[in-house]
């Protein structure tokens, strides 16, 4: 059925369809499908659209009012309950997790869209409520903890542990206290699901991809809550990959390779980091069932910024990682554990241009999700993600050869504050290892000199 309330959204804004599908940055047969209800935009793109033509997802008809009463069957209800139930944040996401479900990916696909649906409200209100709903969401594992035994049915704690890693996931976009608590409660998930592991035939696949999850999620707050150097000797990166392989889930298993390639990369085996994702490009290649596009892009673009670091040509790897972003996704293709987004793939598409010393290029694709001017967010991104940016950008304007002091210096304060607000470990020494650089290109210069009063670890 056509979208009437997308079609006139594009309408009041006198763009074409090239136009507003350039605006969004998707293709324009994309769009045109959006429109036409073809097909469904991903959460990625739903995001984009209501940001573009400044409205909510349901003001363009992309949410159904009673969607969540619908998937949980309880239309017999009241209405006067059902508006309640679809009001209330924590309300929606306990409802979906005691629902029949077809299966836990499909849970947590939901409970994403759900999640994410409400982001698109601002608002200091919507903030508070979201954060409040995700806390909740990813303490009802530990509630109904038994410390490891199998006292209720593994069907109901596997949907919770689910449910709660997707609650951690969406915390691990947020500040200090979001991340330390999802770092917190995933460390206590593992107990409970590895002795599902060892102890249910029926549930260890399951259970084990849950394994995976946590391990996937705990490398990468690791870095930030502990360090960098603590979390890759701890090996999650490695542990998400055997669990990954257990569960037998090989789109699971490409993003934990990928987590490990970026592990090698940091502590400079480059080889071993290319060995690692061309496992992961080979999964993509020879799986016989399509690969979800955005699987597809963080692989392809990983790939891209390693093959530059190894001395291979890179450009083949970042095209297809582009055109696998934009690629139309298919039904339940959001996946909690893929956590890569648009600025993520201009992150690695400016490290790979910024790795070939191509500077200004690595700057432009910066620029597509960093505003140069106030270096806020254009796009949506976690706050770990967005100090990245500015971290790399200081590193690539300190090192063009056209270098501008003024222009680093920006960068880098940025970064700096950004890191010491988040709390970030490794957002930290990356700020601290870029200052040294600068006191090396700069010696004695007062300006830079001043700028050590910021160096201030918490």
């Amino acid at each position: 059925m056509k979208r009437m309330k997308l079609v006139a959204a594009r309408a009041e804004k006198c763009w074409t369809l090239e136009q507003a599908a350039a605006q969004i940055g998707c293709a324009s047969n994309t769009l045109s499908r959006w429109e036409r209800g073809v097909m469904t935009p991903s959460l990625y793109s739903r995001a984009r659209l209501c940001a573009v033509y400044g409205k909510t997802a349901e003001a363009l008809g992309l949410v159904e009012a009673d969607e969540i009463i619908a998937v949980t069957g309880l239309s017999a209800l009241p209405k006067q309950v059902q508006t309640f139930l679809h009001a209330d944040l924590t309300m929606r996401l306990m409802t979906l997790v005691f629902a029949p479900q077809g299966n836990r990916r499909h849970l947590q696909h939901v409970l994403s869209q759900t999640i994410e649906e409400f982001t698109m409200n601002t608002g200091h209100d919507a903030v508070l409520t979201r954060r409040e709903a995700l806390r909740r969401l990813a303490m009802l594992p530990v509630l109904f903890s038994t410390r490891g035994s199998l006292q209720r049915p593994a069907e109901d704690t596997l949907n919770q542990y689910a449910a709660g890693i997707t609650a951690c996931e969406h915390l691990s976009r947020g500040n200090y206290e979001d991340l330390s608590l999802a770092f917190s409660l995933l460390s206590t998930y593992l107990s409970v699901l590895k002795a599902i592991v060892r102890e249910s035939h029926q549930y260890r696949k399951d259970a084990a991809g849950l394994v995976a999850q946590c391990y996937l999620l705990l490398h990468v707050l690791g870095l930030h809550v502990e360090s960098p150097t603590v979390a890759i000797a701890k090996g999650y990166a490695q542990l998400a990959v055997t669990y990954s392989q257990e569960s037998g889930d090989q789109v699971l298993q490409m993003i934990a390779l990928r987590n490990l390639t970026w592990a090698y990369n940091h502590t400079r085996h480059f080889q071993s980091a290319l060995k690692t994702i061309e496992q992961a490009k080979y999964l993509i290649e020879h799986w016989r069932r399509p690969v979800p596009p955005q699987v597809r892009s963080t692989i392809y673009s990983t790939l891209a910024v390693i093959q530059v670091k190894n001395g291979v040509s890179a450009i083949p790897a970042l095209r297809l990682a582009k055109e696998a972003f934009f690629a139309p996704s298919g039904d339940g293709d959001d996946l909690v554990h893929a956590d890569f987004s648009h600025a993520q793939l201009m992150r690695d598409s400016g490290l790979t241009h910024y790795y070939q010393a191509e500077y200004k290029e690595a700057l432009n694709s910066f620029a597509q999700v960093i505003d140069p001017n106030d270096l806020s967010a254009k796009v949506a991104m976690p706050i770990r993600i967005h100090v990245e940016l500015l971290n790399t950008q200081t590193t690539v304007a300190l090192k063009s050869p056209t270098r501008d002091m003024e222009q680093v210096i920006a960068f880098w304060k940025a970064g700096i504050q950004g890191a010491i607000g988040l709390q970030s470990q490794q957002r930290f020494e990356e700020a601290c290892t870029t200052y040294e650089v600068m006191e090396g290109v700069w010696p004695g210069e007062p300006r830079i000199k001043e700028l050590r009063d910021l160096v201030v670890h918490w």
